[in-house]
């Protein structure tokens, strides 16, 4: 049977879809698997989960629980490489990931994401964070853009949002910074670059070494160039994702 739709409908249709530009990547665990992630089958501490998840069926857990006798950290991260141009002079991306923790982190510094400049190892931006406060850095050079007390809770998924050009030029280069899908940081501008090398981002739990156990869930770590596809992946963040803790 022949459509009735008249020809000029149907284009009208097909071009007010909106046109969203592709999720350039994705490491939310949906296989099942590390496999998304080259090297992380070498994580001591790490597995995939059903439970508590951001979105889909599969999170990541991340168990932090080195003696305290043993010296150093704890460096439980996930590490990803922007594909070229990736984070070549002048590039724009919007980088996305979530984190849960069941109790309040323990006092002392946390990373919990930041990046990194490769040869170099020295970092360009980064989020910390020590029991239930958080802030997020620049670092060419160091300045803090935005502290959020109490505002990393326990219970329930935070979602982390940066939105970056890369740039050695702090007149060209930027940042913007969303929690939880409130921007905390404005367009800012900054140098993000120190110079030539890659900078990569690593996501995860980086602590000084604790007999003092510590658990952090990582999920729906995303890369794209628009927002709207960071969006577009994420459902709203639940109020609370599981029974509230105990009482400490």
């Amino acid at each position: 049977m022949r459509s009735t739709v008249p020809r000029s409908l149907v284009v009208l249709m097909v071009t007010a879809a909106p046109l969203l530009a592709d999720v350039l990547w994705r490491g939310d665990f949906e296989t099942g698997t590390l496999e998304q992630w080259p090297g992380a089958a070498k994580l001591m501490g790490v597995q995939v989960v059903t439970a508590p998840v951001r979105a889909g069926r599969y999170a990541v857990r991340i168990d932090a629980s080195n003696a305290a006798e043993r010296k150093g950290n704890d460096r439980i991260e996930f590490q990803h490489q922007p594909k070229a141009p990736g984070t070549a002079e002048g590039t724009e991306r919007f980088f996305a990931w979530s984190l849960y923790t069941p109790k309040r982190l323990e006092p002392g510094h946390h990373s919990l994401g930041y990046f990194e400049v490769r040869n170099l190892w020295t970092q360009v931006m980064a989020f910390e964070a020590e029991g239930e406060d958080i802030k997020f850095s620049t670092r060419v050079p160091y300045a803090l853009r935005w502290a959020g007390k109490g505002r990393f809770t326990p219970g329930r998924w935070h979602d982390f949002v940066v939105h970056v050009r890369w740039s050695r030029d702090a007149q060209q280069g930027f940042v913007e910074v969303w929690f939880d899908g409130e921007k905390v940081v404005p367009l800012t501008h900054t140098a993000t670059l120190r110079d030539e090398n890659e900078v990569f981002l690593q996501v995860g739990l980086f602590r000084k070494s604790s007999a003092v156990p510590e658990t952090l869930f990582l999920d729906q770590v995303i890369e794209a160039t628009t927002l709207a596809d960071i969006q577009s992946a994420l459902p709203p963040v639940p109020a609370r994702s599981l029974p509230e803790p105990a009482k400490r």
